[in-house]
């Protein structure tokens, strides 16, 4: 009974030992060389992550795709948000326009300007009347002396109020000179992607209002300051609306994009992002994914231009670069 005992209590002392012994030999192998880890008993990650090498018919290689980059003209789309700020129409004359705003502190602006610039008519008027009348001595000094001060008081006005309107983007001689059937869209542009935006181009412009349709403006004003909050600049556009379709306050959606030649593009899904720094994976052969650092430059919704860091001709990694990040950096 003793013997049986003894045989017994060994038993259970030699569970554990061998346990622990086996964690030991695993965790040796996994630090045995800083260059080389065994992520598990069929991948293989080296040089400091920057490798994986994946088994022949690894199930987790039907989760990565890749594809051949070349060089080429290409399309980046720049879009920005937008919505119609003012429409312009014919009034009851040949010689009237109606403009409507979407903000009603922006219409009761644009409204003060115009009378103060009616007010600088009168009083201009008034003042050659008054001096005429004082050459010919029908008119006292004092009455100059007011009509002077009434005509400068009514250039400050107007001065004040150009200074306002153009504070929120708006120029009025350009309101003047627009002609009916046209609207103004303000859009906000990225800091970052103010370089494919050039005063004068033709840009394309999709309404919310009507979602299968493209329709065409210029971009006419390009703003001076960049807002600190968002990081954007905004962008004027005309549209031509001889039908008067559209409404101030709809949205939509500005593509300033243009084509460009001789250039690498690649999906963003290709791109992972580490400590500020951007990686792509090349696939060397079967099986075989190396980590490359690139430089990119504008890109859109769904694409980037590679400025520096691939080849035309080589093999990137356009799907399953996560999996690929949370094995380099053991995820």
């Amino acid at each position: 009974m003793n013997i049986i005992n003894t045989r017994i209590l060994r038993s259970q002392l030699f569970i554990p030992i061998v346990i622990a012994g086996s964690f030991l030999f695993c965790n040796c192998s996994k630090d045995a060389g800083s260059n080389q880890n065994i992520i598990s008993a069929k991948i293989m990650v080296s040089e400091q992550g920057a490798k994986i090498n994946f088994p022949n018919n690894d199930p987790g290689l039907e989760r990565i795709k890749s594809s051949i980059v070349n060089k080429g003209r290409v399309m980046i789309s720049v879009f920005a948000p937008s919505r119609v700020v003012a429409t312009i129409s014919s009034g009851s004359t040949s010689k009237e326009k109606v403009i409507l705003f979407d903000s009603p502190d922006v219409a009761s602006l644009y409204s003060s300007f115009r009378q103060a610039k009616s007010n600088v008519s009168l009083t201009d008027k008034n003042l050659e009347r008054i001096q005429d009348m004082f050459k010919n001595q029908a008119a006292t000094g004092k009455d100059l002396n007011q009509a002077e001060t009434d005509a400068e008081n009514a250039k400050v006005s107007l001065a004040e109020m150009e200074s306002r309107l153009r504070t929120v983007g708006y120029n009025p001689k350009e309101l003047e000179n627009t002609l009916p059937g046209t609207i103004w869209l303000n859009s906000d542009v990225l800091e970052s992607q103010l370089s494919e935006v050039d005063k004068g181009e033709a840009v394309d412009i999709y309404f919310n209002a009507f979602p299968d349709k493209k329709f065409e403006g210029r971009a006419v004003s390009i703003g001076d300051v960049v807002d600190p909050t968002t990081r954007t600049v905004k962008v004027r556009v005309s549209m031509k609306d001889p039908h008067g379709k559209f409404l101030p306050g709809m949205f939509a959606k500005i593509d300033y994009g243009d084509p460009k030649d001789n250039c690498l593009v690649i999906p963003l899904s290709s791109v992972i992002t580490v400590e500020g720094n951007d990686y792509v994976y090349l696939q060397k052969a079967q099986g075989e994914f190396v980590r490359q650092k690139v430089v990119l430059g504008q890109q859109n919704e769904s694409q980037v231009i590679v400025l520096k860091g691939i080849n035309n001709g080589d093999e990137i990694v356009t799907e399953g670069a996560i999996l690929l990040k949370g094995l380099s950096y053991n995820y």
